[in-house]
């Protein structure tokens, strides 16, 4: 089947063969390079869109092998505009594709030339349904899709603003999700680098794309783009970066809930409404990124692609003050001490897996979880046809982590595998922020039983009444003497060895005073003469540091053993 480019033919449908139209005689090949020695020839088969600036047209290249024949033809055909000016705007559009096109999720441009008086483009044919078909096939989308969906776009966003060009019609039509091919990459080890991995989701439609100038950024231009989703200042001449992240704003609300943006808008509260028209309910973070993509004045939206992708995937945290995936605490028989607890019960461990799971679903692999001391191991395994690009599905895994508030994870660990091959083809270790890290062992502190029962000791309540008493006081000037004697009369230690050892006398004489009844008088009295003999040497110090001390200071800290009352009956 051939079909006719002149726009005013009656009956455009010729057979597959035929060089002329039979209705009105135009040519039905476009030829492409004429001096060259085999120049490509380009058949029409079938339109496939149409817009203000032309129609688009699926192709074949006859100079090609058929399995790589197929393209797009673009008829450059504006309405209501001058021929002078319709031909700047084919130029322009033809050298922004010249760069743009180099990106793997954009289009690449072929060839563009003139034949009968008329511009053509010729494209790459992107094989899949755009995000329209999808929505009204499948349904509305979920909020794991739709994050998806923005970290795939984003970059490709990015790319476009950094090239200074504003797209100006991003809506579910020009968005489309290819059909990955199944055939197995080049070079299997590197299926992880950017360069070998082919994304899905491609942005078309350069038609409306717009250079931006050192100067002309503000300037009022032409009103271009489609009505429901084209940003307040869009509508007024002057688009920006931050009108493409307004329209990308309202594709997203519109596939969330299958209801046209105009539906979605309350023009009586000058707001969107559209969680009202919610097919599944999104997290609060989430709703509130798209409520700023969202926002009418360019100064409260996002201004660049890149902030948007920083609010979707935020440093990797793992956890909060009030972890969600923690067993209520209950009391247990105490554990052997060599058994070392698990992080999280099989069920703990099986909703985690589930959670990442459901977040990288549409890239068809598999996740298993294992957990080992204070760290996760998180195994990505792939089939040897279904080629992933790991660095943005570990960018996926930390922002789940961090949405599941996981309080017990110091690091993660992912290893990227195929068809469960016991050597890795990539790795990588995710680490807790250290702010945070310090922050989560207070947290984890506040709920440690041992805490529980210091926490009296921080208030008035425990010490007014020990200071009233003639043992609290005598405590402390033992407390003092052990530690001045072993820090410059006797033994050459230094302070803080002085107060390890003072530290650990009183804690054996508190326990052996909660025991047995205690002669406090007489261990306080023999301190009393070890210090007035050690002060009658003239300050001379007579030990040095070493296995003298160690063992003096083990004796000292030993000594209430010997002060129990019945020794002194």
């Amino acid at each position: 089947m051939s079909y006719c480019l002149n726009p005013t033919c009656q009956n455009a449908l010729n057979p597959g063969d035929a060089e002329f139209c039979q209705s009105c005689g135009s040519k039905l090949l476009l030829t492409f390079d004429e001096n060259s020695p085999s120049p490509s020839r380009y058949r029409t088969i079938k339109p496939i869109g149409q817009g203000g600036f032309g129609r688009t047209f699926l192709a074949v290249d006859e100079s090609k092998p058929r399995i790589f024949s197929q393209c797009v033809i673009k008829q450059f055909l504006p309405q209501n505009t001058a021929a002078e000016k319709a031909a700047q705007l084919f130029h322009q559009e033809a050298a922004q594709l010249e760069t743009l096109g180099k990106h793997l999720q954009i289009p690449e441009l072929l060839a563009h030339f003139e034949q009968d008086g008329r511009q053509y483009l010729v494209q790459e044919f992107i094989d899949g349904k755009n995000l329209a078909q999808e929505l009204e096939q499948k349904g509305a989308f979920t909020e794991t899709q739709i994050r998806q969906l923005l970290n795939d776009l984003l970059p490709v966003l990015h790319f476009v603003h950094k090239s200074k060009v504003i797209h100006r019609d991003i809506k579910p039509e020009n968005i489309i999700r290819r059909r990955l091919s199944a055939t197995p990459l080049p070079a299997l080890e590197n299926s992880f680098q950017p360069s070998h991995f082919q994304k899905n989701i491609v942005l078309v439609d350069f038609g409306a794309a717009k250079k931006v100038t050192t100067n002309g950024l503000q300037r009022t231009g032409t009103i271009i783009g489609s009505a429901a989703y084209i940003a307040p200042e869009q509508l007024m001449g002057k688009a920006v970066f931050a009108s493409d992240i307004y329209s990308l704003g309202v594709t997203c609300i519109h596939l969330l809930t299958q209801i046209p943006p105009f539906d979605l808008f309350d023009s009586t509260e000058d707001s969107w409404a559209w969680r009202s028209y919610l097919k599944t309910a999104v997290s609060d973070d989430f709703g509130r990124i798209l409520d700023t993509m969202l926002q009418s004045a360019t100064n409260r939206r996002y201004s660049a692609a890149s902030a948007v992708i920083r609010q979707l995937n935020p440093k990797p945290v793992y956890l909060e003050a009030q972890p969600v995936l923690d067993a209520p605490e209950t009391p247990a028989a105490p554990k052997p001490a060599l058994a070392a607890a698990p992080l999280f019960t099989q069920e703990q461990q099986a909703e985690i897996q589930q959670a990442l799971q459901d977040a990288i679903a549409p890239y068809n692999v598999t996740i298993q979880v294992n957990q080992a001391k204070q760290k996760l191991n998180i195994v990505i395994n792939r089939t040897a046809d279904n080629p992933v690009y790991y660095p943005h599905l570990s960018q996926i895994i930390s922002t789940r982590l961090t949405d599941l508030q996981l309080n017990k994870i110091i690091a993660v660990k992912l290893l990227g595998r195929v068809n469960n091959s016991r050597v890795p083809e990539w790795k990588e270790v995710l680490q807790i922020d250290p702010k945070i890290q310090f922050r989560n062992k207070l947290v984890r502190l506040h709920h440690n039983q041992l805490l529980k029962k210091i926490a009296p000791l921080t208030t008035t309540d425990f010490w007014l009444p020990k200071l009233r008493t003639r043992d609290f006081w005598i405590d402390s000037l033992m407390f003092a003497l052990v530690w001045f004697i072993f820090g410059s009369q006797i033994v050459i230690f230094n302070s803080w060895f002085a107060l390890i050892i003072a530290s650990a006398f009183m804690v054996v004489k508190y326990q052996v005073s909660q025991n047995k009844e205690f002669a406090n008088n007489n261990l306080f009295a023999s301190l009393v003469v070890l210090f007035l003999i050690a002060g009658g040497m003239g300050n001379s110090r007579i030990l040095n540091t070493g296995i003298f001390g160690i063992l003096l200071g083990c004796l000292v800290v030993a000594l209430p053993l010997f002060f129990v009352k019945e020794n002194y009956q």
